[in-house]
């Protein structure tokens, strides 16, 4: 039997919901409840942020049935467990848009097996397995590919269970995904049974002066290293359709001309284009696409959302999850709100002396800034609906050099309680800074923006 036919006979589980999945969700939540409700995320970069709330999000949405009731076949299970998050992989896994790999190597007692990639013209999630005798946990470092790839690229949790199935996502902007590449990753591991580090422990530091010190290497031993081959079927990676659009359209003062849309199986692509008149940078948008049944195909939820302007700070492509197995005759856009960075507001100035800031994005205010012994360290109160920093990673002193934070921290509280985010200035000591904003504000439409796709 073959990996569709076992896939087949998966599906015809779905149809009986689990005895226990009725009650699962309210047992999850009663135990998040017992946990402390405040939850620090500490030392990590912005990237890693929004890793652990996608992962969040992951885990959420790992709930549903298709990911529950596939049993009996282990590989096929995971995968299920891997495409729940994203309705448009799960379709391509339903409508057999998979295309098995099976290499697998083993060095020094651990086995790396790429199993599956669901690939098209302009993305590819590559799907693979670490195995190992004797280890709690196995994690892939983030892979470099031959020829170098110009691509954004997401790679798996760390510190899974052997067996875990491991996923990649590789976004292209302009260019196609190739006929294949070399894929190289290392592989770290947590030994069963290991015994702490007996070393002296080091002192106890404040939070702020741990966020302020340098990142510290990771030090982990690398058990192994792999490097595959992959070539791509190109009955796959031929795959998309390009609708032009040229439909303009007005919000909030601005002004913007939706080119095209770009129709893959695993995602769709809306470019737009601001004119140079505009007051503001477009941030993000709100949006779905609608077909003539009614059915709603909703922003990316878990993965590139949108690419941007590498002459700008500018986002011009935003992802929607893809109707291509729905075979719709006709797709509507609506556009229910939009995040802008005003041109005026691309850099915040902070009086770090007297601890004030004349202007701050929407929903944050700043509460402290306090001068310790390694440099400044900033505090800001988020709205409840904010779960990103609003601010990158880097700042700017009084005469525009660049300065890099290295790591934030961020405390999450409930879904409806405001966060605190901290920032620290390494080694910095001037009584003034510019942070570099990612928004500015946004804006909710009480009446969609419509634009015919086709």
């Amino acid at each position: 039997m073959n990996r569709n036919a076992e896939y087949r006979m998966l599906l015809t589980e779905l149809e009986q919901m689990p005895a226990s999945l009725d009650t699962s969700v309210d047992r999850a939540l009663q135990r998040s409840r017992a946990a402390s409700r405040r939850r620090r995320i500490l030392g990590i970069p912005a990237g890693s942020l929004a890793a652990c709330f996608l992962g969040f999000v992951l885990l959420v949405n790992l709930f549903p049935t298709f990911a529950y009731a596939c049993g009996g076949v282990p590989v096929l299970r995971e995968l299920a467990k891997a495409v729940a998050f994203s309705p448009s992989l799960s379709a391509a896994v339903e409508n057999e848009y998979v295309q098995p790999i099976g290499l697998s190597q083993t060095k020094n007692g651990i086995t790396a097996t790429m199993e599956y990639v669901i690939v098209d013209q302009k993305q590819v999630n590559i799907f693979f397995t670490l195995e190992g005798e004797g280890y709690e946990s196995l994690s892939a470092e983030l892979p470099e590919f031959t020829p170098r790839q110009a691509c954004s690229v997401l790679g798996s949790d760390f510190r899974q269970p052997p067996g875990t199935l491991l996923d990649v996502t590789m976004d292209y902007g302009d260019q196609d995904v190739p006929e294949g590449f070399t894929m190289t990753f290392a592989v770290t591991g947590e030994r069963e049974g290991a015994s702490e580090d007996s070393s002296p422990a080091a002192p106890e530091q404040a939070y702020e002066d741990e966020l302020l010190s340098p990142v510290p290497e990771s030090g982990e031993e690398i058990l192994a290293e792999f490097t595959f081959e992959l070539t791509f079927d190109p009955r796959f990676t031929a795959k998309g359709e390009i609708i032009p659009v040229d439909q303009t359209f007005t919000m909030d003062g601005q002004t913007f001309t939706v080119t095209q849309a770009e129709v893959y199986p695993t995602h769709v692509r809306i470019n737009v284009e601001g004119t140079e008149a505009n007051t503001a940078w477009l941030k993000g948008l709100d949006f779905y696409l609608e077909n003539e049944d009614g059915h709603r195909f909703e922003s990316i939820s878990n993965g590139v959302t949108a690419s941007g302007d590498p002459e700008t700070p500018a986002m011009v492509s935003y992802r929607l999850e893809s109707p291509y197995f729905s075979h719709s005759d006709r797709l509507t856009l609506h556009i229910t709100g939009a995040k802008w960075l005003e041109k005026t507001h691309e850099r915040v100035y902070v009086d770090l002396t007297h601890g004030t800031a004349p202007w701050l994005p929407e929903g944050v205010t700043l509460t402290s800034a306090q001068l310790r012994q390694d440099g400044w360290f900033l505090r800001f109160r988020l709205d409840a609906d904010l779960r990103g920093s609003p601010f990158s990673m880097t700042f700017f002193d009084a005469d525009g050099a660049a300065h890099e934070m290295g790591q934030m921290g961020m405390s999450v509280l409930g879904d409806d309680e405001d966060g605190e985010l901290m920032l620290p200035l390494p080694d910095y000591r001037e009584g003034e800074v510019w942070l570099e904003a990612y928004y500015s504000h946004s804006t909710q439409l009480s009446v969609p923006v419509t634009i015919p796709i086709k």
